[in-house]
């Protein structure tokens, strides 16, 4: 059965087969008290759960298991029960979470593993534009407490694709990011940040952290790992130093010749200088971003 289910700050991470825990006391609300929370199922197989103050659900989560959700005001009551001909409750306990508003709560594969996982609603900011879930991994037994993934923003699950993307405003722009999956554990493979108008810097990601590659691009296509750098050709009749580091004072490293085409990979913090690379020989360097011939429609 399941070894042990969890409760997540502002949702749920709970324990069980663990001694001297603390179980709710009988102080919850009757269940025929309560509102039936709102429940969609979608077709990836994905169920939302929308619980207000005063609501409940239950859901199947296997042929001998279900969930069933409680919540009164300030208060998450889960209660993991093992079905038959009187359900046995396994756990019930209590957790606290937002007073004030409804949250979610979302049973979806969000590893492609052919198991559910559960996403749960732990924040809100930004004017409600940015939406925070944690992920607790599920396993043939339940989810998975030793792994969790927190601070996604609105995640959407790219079954297709087998990525985990999010988006979070601050100020006038969006950043992006994609997790892609290893041995069932999603990582961090890609982020954006804007660069300018309609030029985005992204860094992707090994699975150990480590920056793999890095490009400012104009062409978001629907899968990141198809994203190319914007390339250029720089003017005619000049030549072109590149520099060690972002600073007109700092070393040359070579002389790129005029009309030269070089791939845009990242800007500096003032946006003076540009990291470019040479499309010819690979050999990168910072030049001045005014340089750049830059398309209509696009700065820095």
């Amino acid at each position: 059965m399941f070894e042990r289910l969890t409760c997540l700050c502002g949702a749920f991470i709970l324990s069980i087969g663990v001694s001297g825990m603390c179980f709710a006391d009988n102080t919850s609300v009757a269940s025929e008290h309560l509102d039936q929370a709102s429940v969609l199922e979608l077709p990836n197989d994905e169920t939302m759960i929308r619980l207000g103050s005063g609501s409940q659900a239950r859901l199947t989560l296997s042929e001998n298991t279900a969930l069933a959700i409680q919540r009164s005001e300030g208060r998450l009551l889960l209660e993991l029960k093992q079905l038959g001909e009187q359900d046995a409750i396994l756990i019930n306990q209590e957790a606290a979470t937002a007073s004030d508003r409804s949250i979610e709560v979302r049973l979806v594969d969000a590893n492609f593993d052919g198991l559910r996982d559960l996403l749960v609603e732990t924040g809100i900011g930004y004017g409600g534009v940015n939406v925070f879930f944690k992920l607790l991994l599920g396993t043939a037994t339940g989810f998975e407490t030793s792994w969790a993934q927190s601070d996604l923003s609105n995640p959407e699950i790219d079954p297709a694709l087998k990525q985990i993307r999010t988006s979070m405003r601050s100020g006038p722009s969006w950043h992006l990011e994609v997790y892609e999956v290893a041995d069932t554990r999603p990582y961090l493979h890609m982020t954006t940040t804007a660069a300018g108008d309609g030029v985005e810097y992204v860094r992707f990601l090994k699975q150990d952290g480590s920056l793999d590659r890095e490009m400012i691009t104009d062409a978001l296509a629907d899968d990141p790992n198809d994203w190319k750098p914007i390339s250029l050709k720089l003017p005619k009749e000049a030549l072109f130093p590149l520099r060690s580091e972002p600073d007109s004072a700092s070393a040359t490293k070579a002389a790129l010749p005029e009309s030269s085409t070089v791939l845009l990979r990242r800007l500096s913090v003032d946006k003076h200088f540009i990291l470019v690379e040479h499309a010819k020989s690979g050999m990168d360097g910072w030049i001045k971003t005014e340089w750049l011939p830059m398309p209509e429609g696009l700065q820095f």
